[in-house]
């Protein structure tokens, strides 16, 4: 890397010259259609390419007017919206609330792989209001529908679907598709007839993503100027990049976590090691949280004992039991469980190989074959859906929403997605999800993350930081939800 990045030259002044933001990232779901990936680049396509009834401010978190000008909650489970009359989709269809109820009866169907389990359906009142019905009571709710609902185009919607969505998207946003090479390549324009809302008018005329899966490459492109902007910057790369001409390199901490799953349920090997909460004990002890962290996370990073982020309503590890690395212990309880020779498994995962490769090594080193399976994204959510993993390393963002909700009851809801399958644990968080009792709501997550954590489900790591580096010539905020807003960025004077 270091050879790499000495061997390029100054960066060329090619982003303003012709009005184009090129990007950059790993990753890119194969299905561009928000609703059909959980990737974190699709979600950041989405907020550039479609819009939500509400909107999350960046700066306080807090749930704004976009699509829709002002709501009313009627009772615990029913809310009614005014819309914007001034909003057209890219292929020149005026929004109405027949598009809102669209959408909104489509992601609460059995068509869609997600599960929008707060919603129940919506009713169009007139052109430009609609009302929203809940399944229960779910007081996040305003942050669910600012980041996880763009509105769809009906008509346009019903005639291609999910693949046509994904090869043509169409929407609201600051931003509409010119060309698309799936996986691949993304370029957009500003939408000239976009309304502005929260989001405002975007100032660069034009944005360009590719997928370039190794990090040096994407450094070495941003140096030559072949590249605007990259992010995930490994703390190793920080320092050359900040040497460089022309290259701004800025960081923070996120609301994304990093953890190990585990298969406690025995769907993958009903018998198996990890069935044994003695060796999921033992597997905490034996990873170096805080040696990986500070290791490969850049400044903003913290440990974390509980399966969530501390910026989340509900994260309380107030019960928490707490692993601190021990290899000799985890041989310990290894021994106990009648494994003092070790065992083997497979070690799937996705993204931040060297983190994987840190946790590997770990386990090998108190006995444990760990052995990696690398995956793409896609892959490794059939799998696990499947119920064919042992243990994954897992990365969650929570779609920016702070609140427990969003991680917990993801991942612990007996579900596809759950390899605990503790009815307890559920039936925790299912009374927090659908209460407006806040006190109760505290107290629910409080002893599901304490059971999560003393039964060892999971081994919680840590938050991710998260490093960008881009060129001087571009004025860029980050944000701690992980959503780069190109629409809010501009070519300094």
């Amino acid at each position: 890397m270091a050879a790499a990045l000495a061997a390029s030259g100054g960066i060329a002044k090619a982003g303003p010259e012709d009005d184009t933001l090129r990007w950059a990232s790993d990753s890119l779901p194969s299905s561009i259609d928000y609703y059909q990936h959980t990737v974190r680049e699709g979600i950041v396509l989405s907020f550039h390419i479609w819009d939500t009834l509400l909107y999350p401010n960046p700066e306080t978190g807090e749930a704004e007017p976009h699509l829709a000008t002002s709501w009313e909650v009627i009772d615990d489970t029913t809310i009614e919206f005014q819309l914007r009359d001034d909003v057209y989709f890219h292929n020149g269809e005026k929004m109405t609330a027949d598009d809102v109820v669209f959408t909104i009866e489509y992601i609460t169907s059995d068509a869609l792989p997600r599960d929008i389990f707060f919603l129940e359906g919506a009713e169009k009142i007139d052109d430009y209001a609609v009302r929203v019905h809940l399944s229960a009571p779910f007081p996040p709710i305003f942050d669910y529908l600012a980041n996880m609902v763009p509105i769809y185009p009906e008509e346009y919607y019903d005639e291609v679907g999910p693949d046509g969505m994904s090869r043509e998207p169409i929407g609201t946003g600051p931003y509409r598709v010119t060309e698309l090479t799936a996986g691949d390549r993304i370029v957009m324009e500003k939408f000239d007839d976009y309304f502005g809302g929260a989001k405002g008018q975007p100032e660069i005329g034009n944005l360009e993503f590719r997928r370039l899966g190794e990090f040096n490459t994407q450094a070495v492109e941003l140096m030559t100027g072949d590249l605007d902007w990259i992010w995930r910057v490994p703390p190793d790369s920080r320092d050359r990049l900040e040497a460089a001409d022309g290259i701004e390199v800025d960081s923070g901490g996120l609301m994304r976590v990093a953890f190990v799953k585990m298969d406690a349920a025995g769907r993958n090997e009903a018998e198996g090691p990890l069935t044994d909460v003695n060796v999921r004990r033992a597997i905490n002890h034996a990873i170096d949280r805080e040696g990986i962290r500070e290791a490969m996370m850049g400044p903003g990073s913290e440990l974390i004992d509980v399966v969530c982020a501390p910026v989340q309503f509900g994260c309380v590890d107030d019960e928490a039991t707490v692993y601190d690395y021990d290899p000799d212990r985890a041989r310990e309880l290894l021994a106990e469980a009648g494994y003092e020779d070790g065992f083997s498994f497979t070690f799937t995962a996705y993204r931040d190989r060297q983190i994987a490769e840190a946790i590997v090594g770990d386990l090998n080193a108190v006995g444990i074959t760990a052995n990696l399976n690398y995956i793409q994204v896609s892959a490794l959510a059939d799998r696990r859906d499947a119920g064919e993993l042992s243990a994954w390393q897992q990365a969650w963002g929570s779609y920016g929403i702070a609140d427990v909700s969003a991680i917990a009851s993801h991942f612990f809801s007996s579900d596809e997605i759950d390899y605990a399958r503790d009815e307890r644990v559920t039936e925790l968080l299912d009374e927090a999800a659908f209460t407006m009792d806040q006190d109760l709501r505290l107290a629910n997550y409080t002893e599901a993350l304490g059971r999560i954590s003393e039964q060892a489900y999971t081994v919680p790591l840590f938050t991710y930081a998260l490093t960008y580096a881009y060129t001087q010539e571009l004025d860029f905020t980050p944000s701690p939800d992980e959503v780069p807003r190109f629409y809010n960025a501009r070519w300094h004077d």
